[in-house]
């Protein structure tokens, strides 16, 4: 894939000059390239991925020499139209990308119709020891949690995801002036699945937005017609909203289709009927006089620079955003003088924010004006001055006053999100005045993550230590910490904690632990004993933020208290005591006894094993367990081994597979578990395929070896016997299969499958779901069902429990609580068991689904059942299994 630069140089509106500025983009397929070349405010061409990635390099002439490629896997793209330069961005979209009046970026993929691009990739840069998670916010509900209204019959590929997100592309934040007021701002964002156009209404929320739907439960756009595929929209320069309609029968790509379906002719059906609408008010719109812009209609290349500056101010952010280019292309530096007079004084915000941008652009932005811009009335323009301040590297006074300002007048929560952001990861010349109040900001809205996450990437830079200390101050917190603030503000300390240990050195940790036993004084007061508190499990927090820390640079919690001031150390211990009451109190709040157990992995075994042992033996929620697994896998301790093999014999499959886990990530212990799955004490069908991959994969050769010998796949003769039968039956001579008939599979599935799979509108799912077989072979479906256990996730293990009074129940594990157990049962029933009431508990350790279907379904209905599972959803006439969709208004 390439960007290629096209122009008209002799105006009969055909480009007769093209150009190549970039290669390298990612060409797997069609559907998933880069897309939406759009300029934005930064005077940058920005390009989403395509979610395929590639190593992009200039091809231009002036801009190839000594150009270095550039890897864009995970992220987008932009670059410079002027000079050429180039980079990868945060943020990736498969197809779709737009801005709002403001900068922000938003993108979309499949499943996720809206996303906010939060964090810009120079910050991640700047603090490169600083692991963050995400860079996007979903603004609107993504996957499971999405909701659209088709008003046709929509088809999707998985049963789960009916009535949501499949195929969002085309995302769109409308800036135009022609719909009405309440629609400016919303996004808009095609799913050509569902033949509609959904709309959000976007409200801020801290650092990014929130969003609720237009209308609920009714679609801005939706067609009757199963043909109508939007995938894109713009806004146009009337201002109204445009949409682009592919128009097809099949929008499914080839690739991603099972493979006796990729001849289909109706493949290609509407290929030559898309078309494109305009989205205009009702009740007697009339076409604009004029549709160009100026009033008439004279090409925007002969504006003046002047009327160019004036258009920067439109109501219609095409206008804005054209003439806004063109100031930048002219790069006429007499628009400077226009763009300062105008920014003082008679700019709405939004052109306001343009002449900031287009200064820049001009390199005419000075820091009295930025100065100005930072004392401006709307946040947003404030926000746009914090950014555009990045670009002095000393600044001067009156722009480091107004700067420091910004934290402390200010009560916009994404404005202060950006100052933290500014400041704190620039060079302060001032470093205690911008830590007092980087740390204040950080506090005060610490349940904000991405607050918080802008204070962990201030804390990786200079001074790191300094910012973590005063975040865990008691004057601070002591005004701030709360019942109900203690978990945000728990994990503020502990990320920043973590990085301000992993980056510092032996002196900095003498520091930080120095401040964390002024915090237990001040909690202890004159007691011997502290009770859990509020403080103190921000104190408990601080505490495992440094071990995680601290164990990056590989140095222990108790050798870096070695050589400290007795009264930390003691701190230290006092909290260990601590943390050991709130895992072994069932009344705490429960994630306060999950991060007491995150923090007891820091001291020595044999203070932190028995409390983590008495819990993972415990009937406590089945998180606490799990935390108490992955706390207890830290250490190497030889007797874990046989105590993880112990409690896996009662365990549910959620614990079952931790504690494997637990088995697998150490060496000794995983070649324990080989010894006794050799020795006959451990059913090897415990480990499921990504499990036994591990050690077959493993680094170290007795590992794989044994392995290889212990875990080779075995199929009993007996269904050996069954399979080849049936396997020569449906696919050799007799070739059973091809002349199935997919109507009368119907039958057989409703007579033999329905009391625990589900497929479209048949059945219940109370084993594994099967209705998305598209990509599965008909050969492994008919084994899948002749031998159910020779390949079983340990989630539809069967499982019996007998009661107390001698009753019986076999099923799946739904859910499990401290007090219960749920199981799945056939036709969808379910039955819950105190735990005071098993009297035992016993893993099947195979399928739910019997062995020995052959004996109800002979070869013949066998292939009808495979022909109905590979093709249900073409059957009833939606798409003819004879693959003949006919265009409509056709014969």
């Amino acid at each position: 894939g390439e960007v290629a630069y096209m122009k008209d140089t002799d105006g009969d509106g055909r480009a007769d000059l093209r150009e190549t500025w970039f290669t390298g983009f990612a060409e797997e397929n069609p559907q998933l390239r880069a897309n939406h070349p759009t300029f934005a405010l930064d005077n940058r061409i920005y390009i989403a991925n395509g979610l395929r990635g590639g190593t992009v390099v200039a091809k231009k002439a002036e801009w190839a020499a000594g150009a270095q490629p550039v890897s864009i896997g995970g992220r987008d793209f932009r670059f410079d139209p002027l000079s050429g330069c180039y980079e990868a961005v945060s943020g990736v979209g498969q197809f779709g990308m737009t801005f709002d009046d403001f900068g922000n970026r938003f993108v979309c993929s499949n499943r996720n119709p809206c996303k906010h691009v939060v964090l810009d990739q120079r910050y991640l840069e700047r603090s490169p020891g600083v692991a963050v998670a995400a860079v996007e916010h979903d603004v609107s509900p993504a996957g499971e949690l999405s909701r659209v209204f088709p008003i046709a019959r929509a088809w999707t590929t998985s049963t789960l995801h009916a009535g949501q997100f499949t195929a969002a592309c085309g995302v769109t934040i409308y800036r135009g002036d022609l719909l009405p007021q309440g629609f400016r701002g919303n996004s808009f964002t095609c799913e050509p699945t569902g033949h509609l156009v959904h709309r959000d209404v976007l409200s801020p929320a801290g650092a990014t937005f929130t969003s609720k739907p237009g209308h609920e439960g009714i679609e801005f756009l939706a067609s009757r017609d199963e043909w109508f595929s939007p995938v894109n929209l713009a806004d146009g320069p009337d201002g109204a909203l445009y949409v682009v309609d592919m128009y097809r029968a099949v929008i499914e790509h080839p690739q991603f289709m099972p493979e006796e379906l990729k001849t289909r002719p109706d493949l290609r059906y509407g290929d030559d009927r898309g078309r494109i609408y305009r989205i205009v008010p009702g009740g007697g719109w009339a076409r604009p006089a004029h549709w160009g812009i100026s009033q008439d209609d004279q090409p925007a290349e002969k504006l003046t620079t002047a009327e160019l500056v004036e258009l920067l101010d439109h109501a219609n952010g095409w206008h804005r955003d054209t003439a806004a280019r063109l100031l930048y292309e002219r790069q006429d530096t007499a628009a400077g003088t226009l763009l300062k007079e105008r920014f003082r004084k008679g700019f709405r915000a939004r052109g306001r924010v343009h002449a900031l941008r287009v200064l820049d652009g001009l390199s005419l932005l000075d820091e009295e004006t930025v100065a100005a811009a930072l004392g401006d009335a709307t946040p947003c323009v404030r926000e746009q001055a914090l950014l555009l301040s990045e670009r002095f590297e000393s600044p001067g006074a009156d722009l480091r006053r107004a700067l420091a300002e910004m934290l402390t007048s200010d009560a916009d929560d994404k404005l202060a999100f950006q100052a933290v952001l500014t400041i704190g990861t620039g060079d302060a010349a001032d470093p205690m005045h911008a830590v007092e109040r980087l740390s204040q900001a950080a506090v005060l809205r610490a349940s904000d993550p991405w607050m918080r996450t802008a204070a962990t990437l201030a804390v990786a830079r200079q001074p790191g230590t300094l910012l973590a200390r005063r975040m865990l101050s008691v004057s601070m917190l002591e005004a701030s910490v709360s019942p109900q603030s203690a978990a945000a503000l728990a994990e503020l300390v502990r990320s920043t904690w973590e990085v301000a240990g992993a980056g510092g050195v032996d002196a900095a940790t003498g520091e930080l632990l120095s401040e964390f036993s002024i915090g237990w004084k001040r909690l202890a007061r004159a007691r011997e004993s502290v009770a859990p508190s509020p403080l103190s499990r921000v104190l408990l927090a601080a505490l495992r933020g440094l071990g995680e820390g601290l164990s990056r640079r590989r140095v222990t919690l108790a050798a870096a208290s070695e050589g400290i001031a007795p009264e930390a150390r003691d701190a230290v211990s006092a909290l260990r005591d601590l943390a050991v009451r709130v895992v072994e109190d069932r009344e705490a709040d429960g994630k306060f006894r999950i991060e007491a157990v995150s923090a007891l992995r820091h001291y020595p075994y044999g203070a932190a094993g028995p409390p983590l042992k008495g819990l993972v033996a415990s009937d406590a929620e089945q998180s606490l367990r799990l935390a108490a697994i992955e706390a207890l896998a830290r250490f190497r301790d030889s007797d874990l081994a046989e105590y993880f093999l112990k409690q896996f014999a009662a365990a549910t499959p959620t614990i079952g597979r931790a504690l494997l886990d637990a088995m697998l990530n150490d060496a000794g212990r995983a070649k324990h578990l080989l010894a006794e799955i050799e020795a006959g004490r451990f059913d090897r069908r415990e480990l499921d395929a990504a499990r036994a991959g591990r050690l077959l994969k493993h680094r170290d050769p007795v590992i794989r070896q044994a392995a290889h010998k212990l875990l080779a796949a075995e199929v009993p003769e007996e269904r050996r016997q069954v399979i080849d039968a049936y396997q020569a039956a449906l696919f050799g001579e007799q070739r059973l299969y091809v002349k199935a008939d997919a109507e009368r599979g119907r039958a057989v599935f409703e007579k033999n499958c329905v009391t625990c799979h589900r497929v479209g509108e048949l059945g219940v799912n109370v084993a594994p779901d099967i209705a998305d077989s598209r990509t599965r072979q008909p050969e492994q479906l008919l084994v899948d069902i002749l031998d159910p256990n020779r390949a079983i996730d340990s989630n539809y293990f069967s499982y019996t429990v007998v009661t107390t009074e001698g009753l019986t129940h076999t099923g799946i594990v739904a859910t499990e609580t401290a007090t219960s157990v749920t199981l799945r049962q056939p036709e969808g029933k379910t039955v819950s068991v105190l735990r005071d009431e098993i009297d035992e508990m016993v893993n099947n350790r195979v399928s739910l689904m019997p062995v020995g279907l052959e004996k109800t379904i002979p070869p013949e209905q066998m292939a009808e059942l495979i022909s109905f599972l590979k093709n249900w959803r073409y059957l009833g006439g939606r798409v003819p299994i004879d693959g003949l969709a006919k265009p409509p208004n056709t014969p």
